[in-house]
């Protein structure tokens, strides 16, 4: 592996001392993290901090780092929490902790590695994935701060697949067809979820969502009469709208979204 550029967030002067004495790591050490400076890994220690906010809080600042949270004996379950909220590993502090953290730190930048470079476009659709998807949108949510225009996101997901194999792989291929062509070339379409899809409108989109949905409906209805044997795709469809400056994350508003959708289409 190359030398792997390290931001160190609320550690000790132990774990600094150590980690800056090993060749193949850059490190700067930080007492809080107010900005991205585009490292490799970013280890930083909870110290009683929300873990889900505070790896949400990386994620946003180092998109594309590896994230390594260190927390007390006693605060572990805080460390599962930051696992499950997308951090590559979790350490305990203890007296072993300087001497596991570089052998962690390359291991959590290798897998992220892996992950981004796997995972970052759907194989079935050729879609961006969650993954992919993610770091365009939230550089879509930073302009809309900074121009005062909202960000519309449209919603599909496919309901009723009780077929299974092949013929699911089909409908969501179909699904996402009917996507790419409903949208304008500027738009971002991906899948986000197994069964769903997200649009993110791109410019000044307000009032745009109603034009796509309605190109959706048509789109289906043309679909389903072109089949042979007929079938019909029956799909939820919704929209979301971000508003600048109220600070939503991503993650909530898609979460929010796609538990809100309604069967509206269907024929």
């Amino acid at each position: 592996m190359d030398r792997v550029s390290v931001l160190l967030v609320g550690l000790g002067d132990a774990e600094v001392t150590a980690l800056a004495a090993d060749e193949e790591l850059d490190v700067t050490a930080v007492a809080t993290i107010e900005r991205g400076v585009g490292a490799d890994a970013v280890v930083i220690a909870l110290d009683g901090s929300p873990p889900l906010e505070t790896v949400r809080r990386v994620r946003e600042l180092e998109p594309d780092a590896a994230i390594v949270v260190v927390t007390d004996p006693a605060r572990g379950a805080d460390g599962a929490v930051a696992l499950h909220a997308g951090a590559e590993d979790h350490l305990i502090r203890d007296e072993l902790l300087p001497a596991l953290l570089p052998r962690a730190i390359r291991y959590a930048v290798a897998t992220n590695r892996m992950r981004r470079g796997s995972a970052t476009v759907d194989e079935l659709t050729a879609l961006p994935t969650l993954r992919g998807f993610a770091p365009i949108a939230e550089h879509h949510l930073r302009m809309a701060d900074r121009a005062g225009a909202p960000v519309v996101f449209v919603f599909v997901r496919v309901e009723e697949r009780d077929e299974g194999g092949d013929v699911a792989d089909e409908v969501i291929r179909d699904v996402a067809a009917i996507v790419v062509d409903t949208v304008r070339d500027a738009d971002v379409p991906s899948r986000i979820g197994a069964d769903t899809f997200c649009i993110l409108l791109t410019g000044d989109a307000r009032g745009a969502e109603t034009a796509v949905l309605s190109r959706l409906v048509e789109a289906m209805a043309v679909h389903d009469a072109r089949r042979d044997p007929p079938r019909s795709l029956k799909l939820s469809v919704g929209t979301a709208r971000y508003e600048p400056g109220t600070g939503v994350h991503l993650a909530e508003l898609l979460e929010a979204s796609v538990r809100g959708l309604g069967s509206t289409s269907g024929t």
